[in-house]
């Protein structure tokens, strides 16, 4: 049986919050997803048992930041809910961000942040400015990590981040969002094949730097997948981190665009059946609970 912590679960009550990227969306994600659903969608006889998960943020309106923090750290505290930490939202481009985060970073409940840079709003090069890379200074300083979700081709921005902010744990988030259609083709066109390249060189860059963990998971398919097309893409992340700093996701339940958490669980098992014993329990939960400073 294998002891999972999931460092990336999400949860919304749409009768109480506001998530307007959602407008943007379909069926599968337009709804209410609570921690009992992320539970029951979870299989008893297939060998993991998750014991533990983090509450990411979801990008909510900024007015509904305050209430987001106060839910995570609710649930968190809650015995009887899954949840373990919580990364919480937040501008990291304003001066303002410094008391913010003073404020909630105290609460143990809170083990990070994370500012989504992949959206459309997020401008190129946002991580970049003095007064981002200051607000990453002081996480570190705080003992809070920076979750890393940027568009996969600005890659370069955050080895730059975390070089210019050593003492900060960055975590990329999804192995950088690459696209699990592309990386998971056997025989890649021209094109798709420099695409893979560029992500593999960038992939090895990150992996090199000590305060880089990569969060394995993202892989959102659009064409038939299968565990071989997925693992062309997790091996490459594998490869490029040594085997204390990569942790097991699965972007719950936004995975759901594409295939089940337990499809994602089996097939990571399967993926990693050929680790060793002590690195991939390391993946599946003790790299986890030492990053997120977890019980």
């Amino acid at each position: 049986m294998m002891n999972v912590i999931d460092t990336h679960v999400h949860v919304w009550d749409l009768d109480h919050y506001r998530l307007p990227w959602l407008d943007g969306e379909g069926p599968v994600l337009k709804r209410t997803w609570a921690p009992s659903n992320y539970v029951a969608d979870q299989a008893t006889d297939h060998g993991y048992h998750v014991e533990q998960a983090v509450y990411i943020e979801v990008d909510m309106a900024p007015e509904e930041r305050p209430r987001e923090n106060e839910l995570a750290c609710q649930m968190v505290s809650d015995p009887g809910c899954i949840y373990g930490g919580a990364c919480i939202s937040g501008d990291m481009t304003t001066p303002e961000f410094d008391a913010y985060i003073t404020e909630w970073g105290a609460k143990p409940q809170i083990k990070g942040v994370r500012q989504v840079l992949h959206v459309p709003s997020a401008k190129p090069g946002t991580c970049l400015e003095p007064q981002f890379l200051a607000n990453v200074r002081r996480l570190g300083e705080l003992g809070l990590v920076f979750e890393g979700c940027l568009r996969c081709p600005e890659l370069r921005d955050l080895e730059t981040v975390a070089k210019e902010c050593p003492n900060t744990t960055i975590i990329l988030n999804h192995m950088g969002i690459v696209d699990a259609d592309i990386m998971g083709e056997a025989n890649p066109s021209e094109e798709e094949r420099a695409y893979q390249d560029a992500w593999k060189r960038n992939m090895a860059l990150l992996g090199r730097l000590d305060n880089v963990v990569c969060k394995v998971s993202g892989l959102n398919p659009m064409k038939p997948w299968s565990t071989e097309s997925l693992a062309r893409s997790v091996d490459v992340a594998l490869d490029a981190f040594d085997a204390d700093k990569v942790v097991f996701a699965s972007n719950y339940p936004v995975l759901n665009i594409a295939m089940t958490f337990d499809e994602w669980m089996c097939a990571m098992l399967k993926i990693t059946e050929g680790l060793d014993a002590a690195d991939r329990e390391a993946l599946f939960a003790e790299n986890a609970r030492r990053v997120y400073g977890l019980k």
